[in-house]
């Protein structure tokens, strides 16, 4: 008999309160006359292959692998448990990571920090995401429009800042299963939507509808190749779809204006959807347009990013937005150097203003280059 076997022992996972786990998630040791932890190799081999004594009892130790990844830089850490009734809190010591800086542990398929005091065996899960304050957000989701009911019907939950609508409805399943999560009274986001998007205020309010809003809005924008998605009332205006636009995109609405799919320009922003649709219209797309004369393209990893901005913009503003777009915390900005591509490869102080830079360029230029990259590499 196969050492594996042990591993794909019902009766023997039964006894041992193991029947939630996967075999996969599961190590092997051999308890004498030393521990060793058994390989997948190892695991091919007959029992007998450690019997020492004919007739000899074998101590195995059967061992959950508990897989949490550092969101920062996505390294892997490997905990073997003996006992899972363990708190999450006592899981974060043994991951011999500072709590001051790592202290949250996410579930790794919503993305939903966990409470501190939660049991791990009450959560039925071995792989977890390890993170930062910095890179959480906390959420609020109403059950009702009515602010007088708040209190009793809202619900408080943290998140990792890059997850997702249909992380939260994953996570909220048995209450929002076949409803929406409506933003700001006005829009329904797309499920793909990030949290992200929404972090300039705290926590993130959502209200739960029963039916979604009648027309979804599709807007393109070439510049950072992006395209999203939510649905709305026709009574929205032209204004408040760029603002949303914009904020879905991480991207500055100062300098944007949509026009329609077929480049036709929409210079009154008080219309409305009912006013430039047909009447029965249940989707219509457009397009984010930059209405900049000035531009920063930023090469970070052989991706670039092309920004509109002005002579007075902040360049930490605009690193701020790429590393937005690029669904990285611009808390880690310290992380980062950024390089004029000038003849020079001039390295530039993040606090400069864009016309700070502009003489180290040709004049005329309308496109100003810069290279971001992590500091060392």
């Amino acid at each position: 008999m196969k050492i594996s076997s042990l591993l794909n022992n019902e009766n023997i996972l039964k006894q041992l309160n193991l029947t939630d786990v996967s075999s996969d998630d599961c190590v092997l040791i051999l308890k004498e006359p030393n521990e060793i932890t058994l390989t997948k190799d190892d695991l091919q081999k007959p029992i007998s292959t450690y019997a020492t004594v004919d007739n000899e009892l074998i101590h195995f130790q059967i061992s959950i692998s508990v897989q949490i990844t550092k969101h920062d830089d996505k390294k892997q850490i490997k905990i073997p448990l003996s006992n899972r009734n363990i708190t999450i809190e006592q899981l974060l010591n043994l991951t011999e990571k500072s709590i001051d800086v790592y202290k949250y542990l996410a579930t790794n398929d919503t993305k939903r920090i966990i409470n501190s005091n939660e049991i791990l065996s009450n959560l039925n899960k071995t792989k977890f995401i390890l993170v930062k304050e910095n890179e959480t957000c906390l959420i609020s989701i109403k059950k009702s429009n009515n602010v007088q009911q708040v209190d009793n019907n809202e619900k408080l939950q943290r998140f990792i800042s890059f997850a997702t609508i249909t992380d939260i409805n994953k996570e909220n399943q048995e209450d929002i299963l076949h409803k929406y999560l409506m933003y700001s009274n006005d829009f329904v986001p797309s499920k793909n939507t990030q949290l992200i998007s929404f972090l300039s205020v705290s926590p993130i309010q959502f209200t739960m509808i029963n039916e979604n809003l009648p027309v979804t809005v599709i807007i393109q924008n070439k510049e950072i190749n992006k395209s999203i998605q939510f649905n709305c009332e026709d009574s929205i205006t032209v204004q408040r779809l760029c603002e949303i636009a914009c904020q879905l995109c991480c991207l500055n609405n100062k300098y944007y204006c949509l026009s329609m799919d077929d480049d036709t320009e929409l210079t009154d922003s008080t219309l409305s959807l009912k006013d430039i649709t047909d009447e029965n219209a249940t989707e219509i797309s457009f397009k984010l347009v930059s209405t900049a004369s000035l531009y920063c393209s930023i090469n970070y990893s052989n991706q670039i990013i092309k920004l509109p901005c002005c002579q007075d913009t902040l360049l930490m503003t605009i690193i701020k937005e790429v590393l937005q777009i690029l669904n990285k915390s611009e808390d880690n900005m310290d992380m980062y150097e950024l390089i004029a591509l000038d003849d020079d490869r001039t390295e530039i102080d993040f606090n400069c203003k864009l016309d700070d830079v502009l003489a180290l360029f040709p004049n005329g230029l309308t496109t100003i280059s810069f290279e971001l990259k992590n500091k060392g590499d």
